[in-house]
């Protein structure tokens, strides 16, 4: 015959689903755990993660340019700026700039 206690035992091993869930929830609720969904990402991943952010900063350093345009206004340009702006001046004066505002290759397609 079988004790009490391996009884108790038997029921307890059969309603294992219910204690799982119970010492889950009470899991969750101790140490302040979100609950797992199957199938479902946690994010523990992405969060432990280190940031990049500081090394992509060191990287690519912020450009003096966007300061010297606060303290000079719109004067400043950069030597990139100034070789496109004079470009621009020389193929305008040859006449081959671009087009003025609604005068582009399209506006001669138009359906009649």
């Amino acid at each position: 015959m079988a004790s009490s206690s391996t009884k108790s035992v038997q029921k307890l091993l059969q309603n294992s689903t219910i204690l799982k869930r119970g010492a889950e929830y009470a899991r969750q609720e101790i140490f302040g755990h979100v609950p797992i969904l199957e199938g479902a990402s946690t994010g523990t991943k992405t969060a432990k993660k280190a940031f990049t952010g500081p090394y992509i900063e060191k990287y690519y350093p912020v450009s003096i340019n966007t300061y010297a345009r606060k303290i000079h206004g719109s004067g400043w340009e950069t030597e990139y700026e100034e070789r496109k702006r004079i470009k621009l001046v020389q193929r305008r004066r040859k006449g081959k700039g671009p087009p003025k505002k609604g005068a582009g290759a399209r506006s001669g397609k138009k359906k009649k």
